[in-house]
């Protein structure tokens, strides 16, 4: 998108490139938008062309602020999905019939996890006669399949992620204490945590290739040899690491936080804000009314199912008033096709572009009481029944930081830092975990270069951010 946008030759609109690697995000509506003005202001166009986002924006304090750029416009329209699973997407799945096998009981504390793992290793669960049993396994890439996050988050609260892909202005290990902007990377409760992830990963109970693997290979991991081999895996749904409605997905249950040896408990929440940079119109465009009316359209009920699944009737159709959804109350729609996000198709958008995928929305898919849970059908049931019961209890909303804004001279003062900063503290954490460098040895040399590398700095540019974008400064 950026060759494009310096060529000069652009199209009238830039459609589904929001929460994209090379989309467009903050940065480039600060440049495209604000510094060259390639992007056009959008707020006339809203409030004149686009009822149904307008009374999105409405019914949700403090969107419209969240969307707007330091100079006051809006320059890319918002996707919301409002996805109560994926708020709560850091999850953890062990394999049950080893503890069946084992007479053991879910783990519900670091150390009962530790004692799990060793007997996964040690016993034979799958009783092939073999110890080719892989107790803990996950991916350095794909969707929450990393199985550090969940577990550092038994010591203290975190988001910090092993991969380099993450986003460097999250998932860096930042948090919000009310309104004060701090980081658990140089603390007492982070070190143990990884004295914890250091033992498992040196007695063979934390998977080698974890940290160099992506999904699809852990899936071939899961899915491939005769007997299953592994015990206890990171993603945010079964279909991560194994096949949707297969036996090996079926018998993989979820995990609830642990507990520490300190009594902390949490979970990594998401916070389900608007993403922006989904649809941007260029000068270029002749009719930006006529672009504002057709977007618009997709912010409605029909436009958003149609966005997800295709036509009525073929993909979907209206519920009856006899039918219930996720959440209890009346349905809004019934899908007639298994959801499939993985497959090549023509019929939808997928999760492309914008759409009005709001908690309302998304609840409100028919759901049979009947259906297996662990088929096709019952996924988002699943999910759903999984996250309220086994997850949200842990949920801490208000510890996260939601998307910040910097100014222009922030960014060119900050930015090649962020970077460095995210790589560094990422790069330490494999480097910890996989024993390269010894946590009681090393970590004084590791908050050395949290320092070089103006860690204060770099909290004290968020917390600006976060004053100026939440009216307190």
């Amino acid at each position: 998108m950026n060759i494009i946008l310096a060529s000069g030759d652009y199209p009238d609109v830039f459609f589904g490139l929001g929460n994209q690697e090379q989309g467009i995000g903050v940065s480039q509506e600060m440049t495209y938008g604000v510094q060259e003005e390639m992007f056009l202001p959008l707020n006339d166009l809203i409030d004149q062309y686009m009822p149904n986002l307008s009374a999105l924006l409405d019914e949700r304090p403090g969107s419209r602020q969240f969307l707007t750029a330091p100079d006051g416009n809006i320059y890319s329209l918002p996707d919301f999905n409002e996805c109560y699973h994926c708020s709560l997407s850091q999850k953890m799945w062990i394999y049950e019939p080893w503890l069946e096998k084992l007479g053991l009981d879910m783990p519900t504390t670091t150390e009962e996890l530790y004692n799990v793992l060793v007997a996964f290793r040690d016993q034979d669960p799958n009783g092939n006669g073999l110890k080719d049993e892989i107790p803990m396994a996950g991916a350095i890439s794909g969707w929450n399949n990393n199985p550090e996050t969940f577990l550092i988050n038994a010591f203290t609260y975190t988001n910090l992620v092993a991969s380099l892909d993450s986003n460097v202005n999250s998932a860096v290990g930042f948090y919000r204490d009310g309104d004060t902007i701090k980081t658990m990377v140089n603390s007492a409760e982070y070190k143990e945590s990884l004295k914890y992830l250091a033992k498992l990963y040196k007695e063979g109970l934390i998977y080698p290739a974890t940290y160099t693997q992506d999904s699809d290979q852990l899936t071939q991991l899961v899915e491939g040899p005769e007997d299953n081999i592994v015990g206890v895996v990171a993603g945010g749904y079964g279909g991560m690491f194994s096949i949707v409605g297969g036996d090996r997905y079926r018998n993989f249950k979820a995990m609830a936080p642990l507990q520490g040896p300190e009594g902390a408990q949490f979970v990594r929440y998401f916070l389900q804000a608007p993403v922006i940079g989904n649809v941007a119109i260029s000068k270029n465009c002749e009719s930006p009314e006529a672009v504002a009316r057709m977007i618009d359209y997709l912010y409605t009920d029909e436009g958003t199912l149609m966005s997800n699944y295709g036509f009525e009737g073929e993909g979907w159709r209206y519920a009856n008033n006899t039918e219930v959804g996720l959440d209890g109350k009346q349905a809004i729609f019934k899908l007639l096709k298994p959801w499939n996000d993985m497959d090549p198709q023509n019929n939808c958008f997928v999760m492309l572009g914008v759409r009005a995928n709001t908690s309302r929305m998304r609840n409100g898919e028919a759901v049979d009481p009947n259906t297996d849970l662990y088929s096709a059908e019952g996924l988002e049931a699943l999910l759903y029944q999984v996250t309220q019961q086994v997850y949200a209890p842990y949920a801490h909303p208000e510890l996260e930081i939601p998307t910040l804004r910097f100014l222009e001279e922030e960014d060119d003062a900050y930015a090649s830092k962020r970077v460095a900063y995210a790589n560094y503290v990422r790069q330490s954490l494999v480097k910890f975990i996989t024993g390269n460098w010894d946590v009681d040895a090393e970590w004084n040399e590791y908050i050395q270069g949290l320092d070089k590398l103006d860690l204060k700095g770099i909290l004290a540019l968020n917390q600006k951010a976060f004053d100026r974008q939440n009216g307190s400064n």
